[in-house]
C-alpha cells in the first residue's frame, strides 16, 4: 500500500503503531504524511536489493503441482471405492455360492421325488398284482389255493380279570 493511498488514512491504529516501530528501528525517522521525503541513495539501493531477491526467490520457488494436492485429496475416496469394491465383490461371491447351494438343492429335491414317484409307481405296480393273484386264487377254489399262509390264532372269549392292574378310582376295603 502506497503512503499516498487514501485509504491508508482509514487503517487501524495498531498498523499505524506498527509502522512507525518498523520505521524507528530502520531509523527512517517520522514521515509527514504532507512533505513526502526524497528518497536517498542507500534506500534505493536497498530498495533495488529487495526487488532483486524477490524475483530470485519468485523464480527460484518450487511450484507445487496441483495433481499432487488432487492425488492426496483423492487418497481417502480411493480408499473408500476400494473398500466397498472388495465389499461388494465378497458380497457377490457369497450370493454366487447361495444361489449355487439353492440349485443343487433343488435338484437334490428334484431327484428325491422321482425316487419318491418310481417307488409309489413299484408300490401300486405291486398291489395291483396282488389283487390280481388274490383274484385268481378266489376264482379257482376258494381258501385251498390262498396265495400266502394263514397261522389260526386262538383268541379268549371272555376277559378275565388277572391280566389288569387299577390305576385309579377308589381304594379297596
Amino acid at each position: 500500500m502506497s503512503w499516498s493511498d487514501p485509504a491508508r488514512r482509514f487503517e487501524p491504529a495498531e498498523d499505524v503503531q506498527l509502522r512507525a516501530e518498523l520505521r524507528d528501528l530502520l531509523g527512517l525517522g517520522p514521515v509527514i504524511a504532507s512533505a513526502p521525503a526524497a528518497p536517498t541513495a542507500e534506500l534505493t539501493a536497498l530498495a533495488s536489493d529487495l526487488r532483486r531477491e524477490a524475483q530470485r526467490r519468485r523464480r527460484t520457488e518450487r511450484k507445487r503441482p496441483t495433481w499432487g494436492l488432487l492425488a492426496a485429496a483423492a487418497l481417502p475416496l480411493l480408499a473408500v471405492l476400494t473398500g466397498l469394491g472388495a465389499w461388494g465383490f465378497q458380497q457377490k461371491h457369497r450370493a454366487d455360492g447361495l444361489a449355487l447351494q439353492a440349485q443343487r438343492q433343488e435338484q437334490e429335491m428334484t431327484r428325491m421325488a422321482a425316487v419318491h414317484a418310481a417307488e409309489v409307481a413299484k408300490e401300486r405296480q405291486a398291489k395291483e398284482e396282488v389283487q390280481q393273484q388274490l383274484q385268481l386264487a378266489s376264482k379257482q377254489g376258494g381258501r385251498k389255493a390262498e396265495p400266502y399262509l394263514v397261522i389260526p390264532v386262538e383268541k379268549p372269549l371272555r376277559f378275565q380279570g388277572d391280566d389288569y392292574q387299577r390305576v385309579k378310582g377308589k381304594p379297596q376295603q
